[in-house]
């Protein structure tokens, strides 16, 4: 290198190897969220702390390789391009193929509507979704996903963790959605009741909608949950139960189909 020659230190690999300007990408990408879908410079700026100029050349790169969308006048959205990268994930997942052929006793319930979701960090990741015959509107799909402590499948995978890896988990989801922390003390004491009776009912996702999750686990791994969703009115106390026994049925088999092919 020629003396005195200035080099970018984003593109420098840092000491234990790792480059600063892929983690700075990827702290870009990562702020966006089903709640924030498209953001401004400035609003990545303040999500990251990364210095705005930064940010717009981080946004411009990843525009160039398909990563982030430019909306006019708005700011950025992800980019088609992660379409294909994440369809490769969801192919190599087993979770989605270990339900085949269970999920029918769920789904013959009018009104209500079925997720897979894998628990990742502190959210829980919506690979699956099944509807009856006749549903309302659905407000979840797969590729979406959501604070763990906010949904019953992501609250039946927590319940698997012990009290203190459940609650380092909500604080980083919290922390990264800019959502306040919940109630301590109820959330242990939900998830408390889950492990006794091997669901969860809740009712903190959607006005209007009630859930009930049941956990999944594989050789000893939180793998991730199963939920039934619908308008709260269907649920009275003889469908929660019926409903309830079948899933943590289902959930048990996927867990063993699970745990056979590792």
């Amino acid at each position: 290198m020629i003396s005195g020659e200035m080099t970018d230190p984003a593109a420098s690999p840092e000491k234990n190897g790792r480059v600063q300007a892929v983690a700075k990408a990827a702290a870009v990408l990562n702020c966006f969220a089903p709640r924030t879908p498209v953001l401004s410079i400035r609003e990545i700026t303040r999500a990251t702390g990364i210095p705005r100029s930064t940010v717009h050349a981080l946004c411009v790169t990843l525009v160039d390789a398909r990563l982030l969308e430019e909306v006019p006048r708005r700011g950025y959205q992800l980019g088609l391009g992660l379409v294909p990268l994440g369809g490769q994930v969801l192919a190599r997942q087993s979770f989605v193929e270990a339900t085949e052929g269970l999920l029918g006793a769920l789904t013959r319930e009018n009104g209500i509507w079925v997720l897979v979701g894998q628990l990742v960090d502190g959210w829980i990741v919506h690979l699956a979704r099944y509807v009856s015959e006749r549903h309302g509107p659905v407000n979840s799909r797969a590729g979406l996903r959501a604070p763990a402590h906010r949904t019953a499948g992501g609250k039946a995978a927590l319940s698997l963790l012990d009290d203190a890896e459940v609650m380092r988990r909500v604080r980083l989801a919290c922390a990264a959605e800019r959502l306040p922390l919940p109630d301590e003390a109820a959330l242990l004491g939900q998830l408390d009741d889950g492990r006794r009776s091997g669901y969860v009912v809740s009712a903190d996702w959607r006005p209007g909608r009630l859930a009930i999750g049941a956990p999944v686990g594989a050789a000893d791994a939180v793998v991730g949950g199963i939920s039934v969703v619908g308008p709260s009115s269907l649920f009275t106390p003889q469908v929660t139960g019926r409903l309830a026994a079948r899933l943590v049925s289902v959930a048990a088999r996927v867990g063993e189909r699970l745990s056979a092919s590792r």
